[in-house]
């Protein structure tokens, strides 16, 4: 494992955002998986908001204040923003990822680095005033983060 020192010696923290209401808990979960243990291998941690919904099974339902009040406490602790915008073009307005959406600003607000990948707002003004980089898929954008913010 590589070491990766913020100041004060603490591990730097990705914040893994993405649609979750309207998922299946394995479609929320999965690549947030798969990016913490390459992440987590080069030396960075992860905040995962599926970690408690796998460890509580399908029982498990956070009140939307709770969401958004978790997600401002874990975005200021979190150095980058990766998000997964692997959305169908065109989405009906009431499934959109409105926690999603509110994350990606609330980080922007904070000063913090905001990499997408998956095109859905691709060319929206909004989405290209607040996101740092973009990418296709997720394998760029964990290369692209390692390299640049380790």
């Amino acid at each position: 494992m590589h070491e990766r020192r913020t100041r004060g010696g603490q591990p730097k923290t990705v914040f893994l955002s993405g649609m979750i209401d309207g998922l299946s808990l394995e479609d929320a979960s999965t690549w947030r998986q798969r990016a913490s243990r390459v992440l987590e291998d080069a030396g960075f941690l992860t905040y995962d908001p599926t970690r408690v919904m796998v460890a509580a099974g399908t029982e498990y339902r956070a009140r939307p204040n709770e969401v958004f009040t978790n997600d401002r406490w874990h975005l200021a602790r979190a150095d980058v923003l990766l998000v997964n915008l692997t959305l169908p073009p065109t989405i009906e307005s009431q499934k959109a990822p409105f926690f999603t959406i509110g994350e990606m600003f609330l980080a922007h607000a904070a000063g913090l680095p905001i990499l997408v990948f998956g095109n859905c707002f691709r060319g929206r003004p909004g989405y290209e005033a607040i996101v740092t980089r973009d990418f296709d898929g997720l394998e760029p954008a964990l290369q692209y983060l390692i390299h640049h913010y380790a």
